[in-house]
């Protein structure tokens, strides 16, 4: 008996010949962890489906997680690049999957935590090693996010300032971010620069709620100083226990020296194909306007238009923005919302 499957209609399928002959194509063009997305896994990409969902249910990369479907916990961080043509320069930026519609990566490179390492191999980057040796993961559901997150800071800028700066966009409920700030500041490029702080992020003796702190760093350093006094000596150095580079210095055994290799590694994997576009098929393809109608079952028929000029978008809007029923999406975090919880 066949099963009763809801299938909702959607006109603009009627409308498919007509964009084809002015030019549009009709399948995405997307590429994950390096391979361009086959063609037959492409075609099940929904104008209103999230890029986690496409990426878990249609391609079966499970690595990113679901966690509050409204951007706020970063479990479901991929890695989002994208190729300026004109300049030649690649653009590396993290994107909440469950938010961005995946029609939206048309055109770009995505990385998810499949792509960055594995342990299959021994094939683990150096950032999820640092995590696994700082003990910076504990239930894991969060550490593959904030595992490229980390990455994708990376690519941009990895100096500590910076990354500390930056590494704002994922909870974790287990570890209390002190181990994972260590992983990361352990691959930082001045990460040999020689800061020393307290567990509570000062200098004990620059502390100003010095007089009532318990802990034991300060109580130490409390009759050190004392001695120092006693004996007129010196100042010792300001050191304490449970710092990051104290943790830095015990596991250094297994920190790269190199760090060149792996920091390009976002940039090597990006593909030719995105970058060089007038030179090969793919980059042809990419210049040509988009248009993909769904009408699958248990999901509102919509349909994704991405146009590539300025007469494009303006004549898209005269035949279907007169009755609030088309949207302009750039960067709409709100889009994401809708598509999981109002069904828009």
């Amino acid at each position: 008996m066949a099963p009763n499957i809801l299938a909702y209609e959607n006109e603009d399928v009627e409308l498919l010949p007509e964009f084809e002959k002015k030019g549009y194509r009709t399948t995405p063009i997307i590429y994950v962890n390096g391979e361009r997305v086959p063609r037959d896994v492409a075609t099940k990409a929904r104008p209103n489906q999230t890029l986690l969902s496409f990426l878990r249910d249609d391609m079966l990369l499970t690595g990113s997680k679901l966690g509050c479907a409204e951007g706020g916990c970063g479990a479901c961080t991929v890695m989002l690049s994208r190729a300026n043509v004109e300049t030649g320069t690649i653009t590396h930026i993290s994107v909440n999957a469950c938010l961005m519609p995946v029609l939206a990566a048309d055109g770009c490179h995505i990385t998810t935590v499949e792509g960055v390492g594995t342990v299959k191999g021994d094939n683990l980057h150096p950032i999820q090693k640092a995590m696994v040796d700082m003990h910076g993961s504990q239930c894991g559901f969060c550490t593959p996010g904030i595992i490229v997150a980390i990455y994708a800071l990376f690519a941009n800028n990895p100096t500590t300032a910076y990354v500390e700066e930056h590494l704002d966009g994922n909870l974790c409920r287990c570890t209390g971010y002190r181990p994972i700030w260590d992983a990361a500041r352990s691959l930082c490029t001045d990460s040999d620069s020689g800061v020393t702080r307290r567990p509570c992020g000062t200098s004990c003796r620059e502390c100003p709620e010095r007089d009532e702190c318990e802990m034991e760093c300060n109580e130490q350093d409390k009759l050190g100083q004392k001695e120092e006094k006693k004996t007129e000596s010196t100042p010792k150095s300001k050191t304490c226990c449970s710092t990051s580079d104290h943790k830095i210095s015990q596991f250094k055994d297994t920190i790269p020296e190199s760090k060149s290799e792996w920091l390009e590694q976002p940039s090597n994997l990006f593909p030719k194909e995105l970058l060089l576009q007038d030179s090969t098929a793919e980059g042809r393809e990419l210049t040509k306007p988009l248009i993909v109608a769904s009408c699958q079952a248990y999901h509102t028929g919509t349909t994704w238009f991405k146009p590539t000029t300025l007469i494009g978008i303006l004549d898209l809007l005269k035949r279907f923005g007169n009755d609030g029923g088309c949207k302009i999406i750039v960067g709409n975090t709100e889009v994401g919302i809708e598509m999981k919880f109002k069904n828009a």
